[in-house]
């Protein structure tokens, strides 16, 4: 019974396992003919046996996927490995941490004191004891890595030592040191591979490390890098420093012409004018003016008192109606001074507004000269100070031990990439083959 029931169940279960595979239509024919066009076969037949499928795969795997694994991940990987265990040279690794800084405000005394605010323009005036602050300036950290990564660093470095030498020790292997005929871009190309720089964006921090064959080389370049680096900082400060002077003075100057200029003219005016300051002679003909207006009132008064008791031909009336007119011809000459009536005399009033005018270039001038002064002072006081530097706060040490290269994390890397790459191009290319049928 058991016999003939295990019997019966085996011819159910490839009857069941046919359905399932027959089912899904062409899937299993299509496979067939992938398959039989990755073995270099021309398909038979349109459909495969389901039967004759699972038992085909295994045995007809294609030449081309383990020729490939082996050349492109198995052979590579070995020489990897074989590489850094037995080949590879060490390298030593000096390290220092710099920040650039500069003055961020300094409150300096303030030479004008007609505007009654501080030299800043803050509206308040500190002395010369005022504290100093500092910032971290992230630019010019960016500015001064890539100033290491570039040639000139490798130029001003191979004026003091010899940058092939030292890539090109005998103790280095043939993969990492730097070739004998190496050219120019070739030097540069290696300077940046055994150069690391970082700058941590919110605290400003320039990370330095160098790469070496030698203990001694790795130390001196990176201390001959902190060394150039600081004179770039410093370079970038004193030509700060000089375009601050150098624009101060130009202002000075600009000044010092306009208020010559404003001078000249004014005096210019006064020689064709006549008159020294047309302001005070308005004022005088104007006071000149009030006296003999009083001074008509009284005679007219006087003429009217003696008029009631006197003849009009008296001589006391005829006097004093001369005196009236002449008063009244004075007060007409005046009036037509100050309101540019007059056309025998140089008015007062047609002068007026033309020296207001120059009056007011010349004090403007004059105030602007003295806003130059003060920006030269504050600049020249500025310039007598560095306001950018590199700051070290972690020196390059000599290295004890070799870091580079990380045989043990390599050895497993490498071969992992590769094996990463492989089954990406397989799959592209078994995709390739399966749409090609």
């Amino acid at each position: 019974m058991d016999g003939e029931l295990r019997a019966t169940r085996v011819p159910e279960r490839e009857t069941k396992l046919v359905t399932d595979l027959t089912s899904r239509g062409g899937l299993v024919a299509r496979a067939g003919q992938v398959l039989r066009r990755m073995l270099g076969r021309r398909p038979e037949a349109d459909v495969v046996s389901p039967l004759e499928l699972p038992i085909a795969m295994p045995a007809r795997r294609p030449p081309w996927a383990m020729i490939s694994f082996i050349a492109c991940v198995v052979l590579p990987g070995v020489a990897t490995v074989l590489y850094l265990a037995f080949i590879a040279s060490d390298q030593y690794i000096a390290e220092t941490r710099a920040v650039v800084r500069a003055v961020e405000q300094e409150a300096l005394p303030s030479s004008s004191t007609s505007t009654g605010t501080s030299s800043s323009g803050s509206g308040s005036s500190s002395g010369p004891g005022s504290s100093t602050a500092y910032a971290t300036t992230t630019p010019n950290a960016y500015i001064v890595t890539n100033y290491i990564r570039s040639r000139a660093m490798v130029d001003a470095l191979g004026k003091t030592l010899d940058l092939r030498a030292i890539f090109r020790r005998p103790e280095a292997d043939f993969w990492a040191r730097l070739e004998s005929d190496a050219s120019v871009e070739d030097l540069v190309d290696h300077w940046k591979r055994v150069v690391t720089t970082y700058v941590d964006g919110p605290s400003g921090i320039v990370t330095i490390k160098i790469r070496a064959f030698r203990r001694d080389d790795a130390l001196e370049l990176t201390q001959a890098v902190v060394k150039l680096s600081e004179q770039l900082v410093n370079e970038i400060s004193e030509r700060a420093r000089r375009d601050s002077m150098r624009f101060a003075e130009q202002e000075v100057r600009r000044g010092d012409a306009r208020v010559r200029a404003a001078l000249l003219e004014l005096r210019r005016y006064r020689d064709e004018a006549g008159l020294i300051d047309p302001v005070k002679a308005a004022d005088e003909t104007s006071k000149l003016l009030m006296q003999l207006m009083a001074e008509k009132i009284r005679l007219e008064s006087d003429l009217f008192v003696a008029s009631r008791t006197l003849n009009r031909n008296a001589p006391s009336i005829q006097t004093l109606t001369s005196r009236v007119e002449i008063v009244e011809l004075q007060i007409a000459k005046l009036k037509g001074q100050l309101t540019g009536e007059s056309a025998d005399a140089r008015n007062v009033a047609a002068s007026l507004a033309r020296f207001e005018e120059l009056e007011v270039q010349r004090q403007f001038s004059e105030r602007l000269y003295t806003m130059a002064q003060d920006g030269l002072e504050r600049a020249r006081i500025t310039a007598e100070r560095q306001s950018v530097y590199f700051a070290v706060f972690v020196p390059p040490a000599l290295p004890e031990e070799s870091q580079f290269p990380r045989r043990v994390a390599y050895s497993f890397l490498v071969p992992l990439a590769l094996m990463v790459l492989w089954s990406i191009v397989a799959l592209i290319w078994a995709s390739v083959l399966d749409h090609r049928t």
